[in-house]
């Protein structure tokens, strides 16, 4: 299992969950950390099917574009072996172009609406008790994921939507 790294909060959740899970199925599996460096990664997963893996599952680093996925994916088309992405999105169109391929993540459009439903629905029960300075507006800070991931942006943009 490929994580993009071990010193994320929430993916060291998912990486306990997970092992747990492996573990109890009696499935052999290792767990790398890409230490938020897509050639590390890379190099992690050529060294794995070099030593014969049968599967990879990968929480991929660079989502800011294609090549990263779409260079994971090639290596294990040509090693003939199954590709799980999951939690950090990758584009339909890398994911299609090999039937082995797949991904598992959450419907982050859906997840910002949520979220910004929930801000929404908040402020206009007690819009008096967050208008701090009495001026009829809000101030915040958005605190964003990591630039040019797809579900940090769309969770941002629809949250902000969704509250407005």
């Amino acid at each position: 299992v490929f994580y993009y790294t071990f010193g994320d909060d929430y993916i060291s959740t998912v990486r306990a969950a997970l092992d747990a899970n492996l573990k109890e199925a009696g499935v052999v599996f290792n767990d790398y950390d890409g230490g938020n460096n897509q050639t590390t990664q890379t190099e992690q997963i050529q060294t794995a099917i070099s030593k014969g893996s049968k599967m990879l599952v990968v929480n991929v680093v660079d989502t800011a574009s294609k090549d990263a996925a779409k260079n994971i994916i090639e290596m294990a088309e040509a090693a003939g072996i199954p590709v799980i992405f999951f939690n950090r999105s990758v584009d339909e169109d890398v994911i299609t172009a090999y039937d082995k391929a797949a991904f598992v993540g959450t419907d982050y459009e859906m997840a910002g609406k949520m979220q910004g439903d929930m801000v929404g629905e908040y402020l206009n029960a007690n819009f008096e008790k967050c208008d701090l300075n009495g001026d009829g507006e809000i101030s915040y800070i958005m605190l964003k994921g990591q630039e040019g991931n797809a579900e940090a942006d769309a969770r941002t943009q629809y949250g902000v939507e969704n509250a407005n």
